[in-house]
């Protein structure tokens, strides 16, 4: 999981001073299509391994509340949610700790391995697996509430999206481009929407997975897809309001104007979140992978296979800062808060930075 070489960029002279506040090492990831992420849990940093350790920090100091080894190969998550922290598993299993201490409040089974954090909320654990199924389990004792299937292609990414907890229902993404809006108290669908549709002679070709995950602010939902069209959709009916031809991969981020995303070439989008027509387009990072977008301090930050967050400015996309985290890739979108960006790298380097402009 060595990091790429990272492109020759030029940053703005008046660009922000990154500091390190603290840093940490919580175990690597393993491999990168195993979506080992930064969840947060009220003032709590939680952070897992792929060995089974997960641990949680005091978002401010970074001193460790708890820890705790877990039997089990955990390949995505943590996902966190007033119910507890969900994990999933290689071996198609779905854990819940306690959010006070990490003890585990209760072990569930689904049918493959899950590579995307678990949602958690609405007393409901939702988790996608890897064979194009949507468990929704309570959150109580982990019994299964409702199963929902689609078909997986013959040949499709490693890897999915994670479930999106909207009020009342779920969203999910599947590799054949589709996303379907489901109830949570039944799992029956209120609607489906074609993010995109399968073009080309070959297999490889007609690969029109939703990796990245569906974003949902304010009413509007977006969603894109690999080698597809990235889309913004109304979140109550899943009428499609607009869509352009975008190789969506790394992920999403919105403010009150603009949608940011990240495309398979490593280029960094700003686009009218009402039209999808484009603000600006930075090219600098292409040809790294890059993670989702995260809003921090009036900038737009993303992470990469470089092993490096860059923050661009969310005006005009020009690059202000870079900052490494460590010589291995980073596959976890940044996280922000309290005007903090926590960042995590694949060999389980946690490093928790400010900007100052």
């Amino acid at each position: 999981m060595r990091a790429d070489d990272a492109p020759a960029v030029e940053l703005a002279d008046d660009g922000p001073m990154v500091r390190v506040v603290w840093s940490a090492n919580v175990g690597d990831a393993r491999t990168p299509h195993h979506r080992l992420e930064l969840a947060l849990q009220e003032d709590l940093i939680v952070a897992a391994a792929a060995d089974g350790q997960v641990t949680a920090f005091d978002a401010a100091s970074g001193e460790v509340q708890w820890q705790v080894s877990l039997d089990v190969q955990i390949s995505g998550g943590p996902g966190a949610g007033e119910e507890g922290i969900a994990l999933g598993t290689a071996d198609g299993g779905i854990l819940l700790l306690s959010e006070s201490d990490g003890s585990v409040r209760w072990r569930s089974r689904v049918s493959s391995e899950v590579l995307a954090p678990p949602a958690v909320g609405q007393d409901t654990v939702v988790a996608r697996t890897g064979d194009g199924r949507v468990f929704a389990l309570e959150a109580s004792d982990g019994s299964q509430r409702w199963l929902y299937s689609r078909s997986v292609p013959s040949l499709s990414l490693r890897g999915h999206s994670a479930p999106v907890l909207v009020r009342n229902g779920v969203v999910s993404g599947f590799d054949n481009g589709r996303l379907s809006a489901l109830a949570l108290t039944d799992g029956d669908p209120a609607w489906e929407a074609t993010v995109a549709v399968p073009e080309g002679r070959t297999d490889l070709e007609r690969m029109i997975d939703i990796d990245a995950d569906p974003l949902v602010a304010r009413g509007d939902l977006f969603a894109g897809a690999y080698q597809g069209r990235l889309t913004g959709i109304s979140l109550g009916s899943g009428d499609i309001a607009w869509a352009r031809e975008l190789s969506l991969l790394g992920g999403l981020a919105v403010d009150s104007s603009n949608l940011y995303a990240t495309d398979a070439e490593g280029r960094v989008w700003a686009l009218d979140r009402r039209n999808g027509a484009s603000v600006w387009r930075a090219d600098d990072l292409s040809g790294t992978m890059l993670t989702a977008p995260a809003l921090h301090a009036e900038t737009i930050a993303v992470a990469g296979s470089d092993g490096y967050v860059t923050w661009l400015g969310p005006d005009d996309g020009r690059l202000l800062a870079r900052h490494q985290v460590g010589g291995a890739k980073i596959a976890a979108a940044p996280l922000e808060h309290a005007g903090r960006l926590y960042v995590l790298d694949l060999d389980g380097r946690l490093h928790a930075v400010e900007i100052d402009q």
